[in-house]
C-alpha cells in the first residue's frame, strides 16, 4: 500500500477510526481491503467520499451506486459469505469514518 494512499484525507479518517485493539497486520488487512475496492470502482477514496454526497444540498447522490457496488465487490470475493459481508463491512465502515452512510446490505431472508 502506497503512502499516497494512506495519506490521503479520507484514508487517515478511516485509520485513525479503527479500533487501538487492533493488530497492525489487522488494520493493514483493512486499509487494503479499501485499496482493493477504491480499485474496483475505479476512484480514489476521497473522489467516492466527495461524490456520495452533495454538501450544497444536503442530499445523498450516490448512496445507491456505493450500496451496489460494495455488494457487487464482496460477492466476487473468493471467501466464505461471512467474509464477504465483513469486507463490506469495511467499506460501509470507512464511509462512517467519514461522516457518510451506506446502508447495510439485506440479509437474503429478509427480500
Amino acid at each position: 500500500m502506497s503512502t499516497q494512499f494512506t495519506d490521503l484525507l479520507t484514508v487517515r479518517r478511516y485509520a485513525e477510526s479503527l479500533d487501538e485493539d487492533l493488530t497492525p497486520a489487522e488494520r493493514d488487512e483493512r486499509l487494503g481491503i479499501l485499496v482493493q475496492f477504491a480499485e474496483f470502482v475505479d476512484r480514489s477514496p476521497d473522489q467516492m467520499v466527495e461524490e456520495i454526497f452533495d454538501t450544497e444540498t444536503r442530499k445523498y447522490r450516490k448512496r445507491g451506486f456505493y450500496a451496489k457496488k460494495i455488494k457487487e465487490f464482496s460477492a466476487q470475493l473468493d471467501v466464505p459469505r461471512t467474509r464477504q459481508v465483513a469486507c463490506g463491512n469495511v467499506i460501509r465502515a470507512f464511509f462512517i469514518a467519514n461522516g457518510r452512510r451506506v446502508p447495510p446490505e439485506m440479509p437474503d431472508w429478509l427480500s
